[in-house]
């Protein structure tokens, strides 16, 4: 009898791909586009309530107009990136400014967290 073998190596403790194998590459790819899709979607619903603040004829009404058309382009911005070059970037600016790359993780963080909150 002819067992299949997978060429893909897997972590005998779990059955889970191993670290650094193609198969978690791509699983954790799909967790960040996931991720990225729903921070776009995010921003949109942020946005439409900031349309409905600056329609309300506020004070505040041009304001909540240009940050909501500014959250409508980081959605999109959001929506057109790729991972991969989303990465690369990424590596490049924290190796570069490691110390100011912790202050704006914590700061995104932070308003991630108070958005998925709602």
């Amino acid at each position: 009898m002819v067992s299949e073998h997978n060429s893909l190596p897997q972590d005998s403790a779990n059955g889970s791909p191993a670290p650094g194998s193609e198969e978690q590459k791509a699983s954790v790819q799909q967790r960040i586009d996931q991720a990225i899709h729903e921070a776009a979607r995010k921003l949109e619903q942020t946005a439409e309530q900031f349309e409905r603040i600056g329609s309300q004829g506020s004070r505040a009404s041009e304001y909540s107009q240009k940050v909501a058309s500014q959250l409508r382009s980081g959605a999109r911005l959001l929506e057109g990136t790729q991972t991969e070059s989303l990465l690369d970037e990424t590596r490049t600016l924290v190796r570069r400014h490691p110390m100011a790359s912790l202050g704006v993780a914590f700061g995104v963080g932070f308003v991630v967290a108070r958005l998925l909150r709602r």
